[in-house]
């Protein structure tokens, strides 16, 4: 008898603790993790948002970047890439899915894709 007692209390639990395992994942949101994060390489000035930048810095979508005279920064996309800012540049920046977009106001960017990821690069004006 107490031997069935404890077989049923202990599959009580394991059916518990899987059920609450499983409503965990649905209810808690997708791990930023797995987002594409824009790492920032700065040389010589360049702001991001208005704001000076370093290097290490991270450059979320839809960020405005500038680049002084002699100076360029490279925004490092994972998986998705690289883009490259060259010296005197102005552009936005975004990326998500399988895509990198930029929206350059002056001068020259480079990018690099990754496999399968498609990049478009559009002049403002």
């Amino acid at each position: 008898m107490i031997s069935k007692l404890f077989t049923v209390r202990f599959l009580t639990l394991c059916l518990t603790l899987a059920f609450l395992a499983g409503a965990s994942q649905t209810v808690l949101p997708k791990s930023q993790a797995d987002d594409p994060m824009g790492m920032l390489t700065v040389t010589g000035m360049v702001k991001v948002n208005g704001k000076p930048a370093a290097t290490g810095d991270i450059v979320a979508s839809g960020s405005l970047v500038e680049t002084a005279a002699k100076s360029s920064g490279v925004v490092s996309l994972g998986k998705l890439g690289r883009v490259e800012a060259t010296a005197e540049t102005k552009m936005t920046l975004r990326y998500g899915d399988n895509n990198i977009g930029v929206l350059l106001d002056a001068g020259i960017v480079k990018v690099n894709t990754g496999e399968g990821v498609t990049a478009t690069i559009k002049r403002n004006g």
